[in-house]
C-alpha cells in the first residue's frame, strides 16, 4: 500500500508510522504528530537511533551518529573527503553535518517523497540508514583504535 499524501498530516503521520513500525515489529520510543524516534540494538552492539520528521510533503530520515565536532572548522578533511565519496556510491542516504545542540554531528540521512512511501520502501531505507551509520562507526572507531 503506497501512502497517499493526506495519510501523513496531522494524526495520520502518527498513525501510519505505528502500523509500519508494528507490521515490521519495530518498537517506537516516541512518536508525536510531526516527528517519531525509533532505537535500534545494531549486530555490533551499538546502538542506533532513527528520528523521522515530517516536512510538508516529505518525510527525513535522520540517523546521527556518535561522532560530532564543536565547529565545522574541526571536521578534519579526510574524513569530509570520505563521506563524500560515499554519497556518490549509493541512491539510499546521504551523509552530512547536523547541527544538534550546537554540535556538528556526522549523519546519515534520507529525503523521501510521501506519495512514494510504502512498507518495504520505509523498511529499506531505514535498515540502509541504519548499517551505513553503524559501519561508518564502527571504522572510525577501529580507525582511531590502530593509531593508538
Amino acid at each position: 500500500m503506497i501512502a497517499n499524501i493526506d495519510s501523513f498530516y496531522d494524526d495520520q503521520f502518527r498513525a501510519l508510522i505505528q502500523f509500519y513500525c508494528n507490521q515490521l515489529g519495530w518498537k517506537i520510543g516516541d512518536i508525536n504528530d510531526r516527528r517519531a524516534i525509533i532505537r535500534f540494538q545494531m549486530q555490533s552492539g551499538s546502538t542506533q537511533v532513527l528520528f523521522i520528521i515530517r516536512f510538508e510533503t516529505t518525510l527525513e530520515f535522520s540517523v546521527p551518529s556518535a561522532i560530532y565536532y564543536n565547529s565545522t572548522d574541526n571536521v578534519p578533511g579526510w574524513m569530509s573527503t570520505m563521506l563524500l565519496m560515499e554519497n556518490s556510491k549509493h541512491k539510499i542516504g546521504f551523509w552530512c553535518l547536523e547541527d544538534i545542540e550546537g554540535r556538528q554531528v556526522v549523519s546519515i540521512m534520507h529525503n523521501a517523497q510521501i506519495d512514494t512511501m510504502d512498507i518495504e520502501n520505509f523498511q529499506v531505507i531505514i535498515k540502509n540508514l541504519l548499517l551505513a551509520c553503524d559501519k561508518f562507526e564502527q571504522e572510525i572507531a577501529t580507525f582511531f583504535k590502530d593509531l593508538e
